[in-house]
C-alpha cells in the first residue's frame, strides 16, 4: 500500500510540473517538479513490482526482573500432593443437534428494486359525458376561436448583430488577423490528419504576416467574462467579432512569468470592474510570441487551437464603446 501511495504522489507531482511546462515553456520550477515527480513515480513503480518486505525487527522477550529483595524468603519443602490419575476411558463426543433457524423473510434479502410489485387495484370505470362541439365544428351562433399564430422565425441573435457592428470598427491589423484565423478554419475542417498537421506552420506564418508585432491598440471586442481570484486580481476574457478569444490566465500560479492578471486597485481594474458580459469595448495590450502558433494559444490540442482559437493576452487599456 505504501508503494501505491508513493506512486500516486509521484504522478501528481509529475503532472504539476508537466502541465505548466507545456503551457509556459521551460521554467526552473517546472523542471524541478518534473524531475522530482519522475523520481518518486519510478520509486513507487519499483516498490510495486519488487515488493520489498518492510518487516519490523523482532525483539526478544525480556525476562521479568527480580523483585527488589535479592534474598528470597525461605520456603519449606513441601512434597506435592499425590494426584490420582483417572482411569483412561474412551471419550464419547456428542455433537449438538442443530438448532433450526427460520429463514429470513424474502423481503429482507432484496433491495427495493428487487421486490415483487404488489398487485394494483382494478381500475374504476368513469363515465364521460361528450361535450357538444368539442373537437368539431363550432356551434351555430358561436365565434370560432382565434387561431394562435405560429411562432415567427427567430430574429438574428443580439450577439451576431453586435459582432457585425464591431467588425466595421476593426482596425486593419485586427481585420487581417481575423482573416488569417478564418482561412485556417475553412482549410482545416475538411482536411485529413496529415494535411491538418501541415496546416499549423502555414497558419502561424499567416498570423505573423497579418500581425508582425505583438502589441496592438484600438482593437474592438465584447466582454465574455471577468472574475477575481483570491488575491483580488482580475481574470478577463474578451471575444473578438470573429469569435476568437483573447484572455488572461485564470490563476496566479500559471501567471507567475506572464503577469496577465489585472492587479487590484489599478485604474485598469477599476474600468474592468464596471463592465459586464456582453459590453462592447475598445482595448489595447500585448500577445505573447510563440513558435507553434505565432502567438501563444491557450488551447492544448491542434484542432481546438484552429477551430476554437484562444490566445493569451496582457491588457494595458480598455474603454467601453
Amino acid at each position: 500500500m505504501l508503494w501505491i501511495v508513493l506512486f500516486i504522489i509521484g504522478v501528481l507531482v509529475l503532472l504539476a510540473g508537466v502541465v505548466p511546462l507545456l503551457l509556459n515553456g521551460r521554467r526552473r520550477l517546472n523542471l524541478v517538479l518534473v524531475g522530482l515527480g519522475a523520481v518518486v513515480t519510478l520509486a513507487g513503480i519499483g516498490g510495486v513490482v519488487i515488493r520489498p518486505s518492510l518487516t519490523m525487527p523482532t525483539i526478544a522477550a525480556l525476562e521479568e526482573p527480580a523483585s527488589g529483595n535479592s534474598s528470597p524468603s525461605p520456603v519449606a519443602d513441601v512434597p506435592p500432593p499425590a494426584v490420582e490419575e483417572p482411569a483412561t476411558a474412551p471419550v464419547r463426543v456428542i455433537a449438538p443437534s442443530p438448532t433450526p433457524v427460520e429463514p429470513p423473510a424474502a423481503s429482507s434479502q432484496k433491495d427495493e428494486s428487487q421486490l415483487e410489485p404488489s398487485p394494483l387495484p382494478d381500475p374504476v370505470p368513469v363515465a364521460t359525458t361528450p361535450v357538444p362541439g368539442a373537437g368539431a365544428e363550432p356551434l351555430p351562433g358561436t365565434t370560432p376561436p382565434t387561431p394562435v399564430p405560429s411562432p415567427v422565425a427567430a430574429a438574428p441573435a443580439e450577439d451576431s448583430i453586435a459582432a457585425l457592428a464591431l467588425q466595421e470598427q476593426q482596425p486593419k491589423d485586427q481585420a487581417a488577423f481575423a482573416t488569417a484565423i478564418g482561412d485556417a478554419k475553412k482549410e482545416f475542417d475538411p482536411a485529413d490528419f496529415e494535411a491538418q498537421m501541415e496546416l499549423q506552420p502555414r497558419r502561424a506564418a499567416a498570423i505573423c504576416k497579418a500581425l508582425p508585432k505583438p502589441e496592438v491598440k484600438d482593437w474592438v471586442g465584447a466582454i465574455r467574462a471577468t472574475d477575481a481570484d483570491s488575491g483580488g486580481r482580475l481574470t478577463v476574457t474578451v471575444a473578438l467579432p470573429d469569435g476568437t478569444l483573447v484572455k488572461t490566465w485564470n490563476n496566479a500560479m500559471s501567471d507567475l512569468d506572464d503577469n496577465t492578471l489585472v492587479p487590484a486597485g489599478t485604474p485598469l481594474a477599476g474600468t474592468f470592474g464596471k463592465l459586464k458580459a456582453g459590453d462592447a469595448v475598445r482595448f489595447a495590450g500585448t500577445f505573447f510570441s510563440d513558435e507553434a502558433d505565432c502567438y501563444r494559444s491557450t488551447r492544448l490540442a491542434l484542432g481546438q487551437s484552429v477551430m476554437e482559437p484562444s490566445f493569451l493576452f496582457r491588457f494595458t487599456a480598455v474603454e467601453k464603446l
